[in-house]
């Protein structure tokens, strides 16, 4: 903001009134603000979709119960004390705010399989991470296997039904 000085006597203003013209002009020039440059903070953000074991999408699943972790490492540790937790939102997105620097990503949900990465972020600067998949945790069949042929399969060998004792 540039400075001109007039003196009063090419105005014409003399007194009170020039007082007041003077006070005017300041509270005037007070109000004139420049917009800073806008900085957009350090983080993530992406998209975390569930999907089952053939990569298919999963709609139902409760995407707000997703945890994202941000450990912050320094050198070869990781700073567990100074994580930073944050949840998805119903859609699957989210932002986590973060200073500048390497981070361990951990994406959580519950009866799926960790999503684990390493992030470097540069100060002011937010990375998008994309579409983020995460795998549901299938479980198996559980039918024992025998060594020897001819040996029959026992459905729920090695289950155990415990009685309390009798008096």
């Amino acid at each position: 903001m540039k400075t001109i000085l007039i003196p009063m006597s090419v105005i014409g203003c003399t007194g009170t009134v020039c007082s007041l013209l003077v006070i005017g002009l300041l509270l005037l020039s007070s109000c004139a603000t420049t917009k800073p440059e806008e900085f957009e903070r350090a983080g993530i953000k992406g998209t975390v979709v569930p999907v089952d074991s053939q990569g298919e999408e999963i709609v139902m699943e409760d995407k707000e119960e997703i945890i994202i972790n941000c450990i912050p490492v320094q050198g070869e540790v990781q700073l567990g004390d100074r994580t930073v937790t944050e949840n998805a939102r119903g859609n699957g997105d989210f932002v986590v705010e973060l200073r500048g620097g390497e981070y361990v990503v951990e994406i959580f949900l519950e009866g799926f399989y960790v999503r684990t990465f390493n992030v470097v972020l540069d100060r002011n600067r937010r990375e998008n991470l994309g579409e983020i998949e995460i795998q549901r945790i299938e479980s198996g069949t559980g039918t024992p296997l025998k060594d020897v042929e001819g040996e029959d399969v026992i459905a729920n060998e090695g289950d155990v039904n415990i009685q309390p004792p009798t008096n």
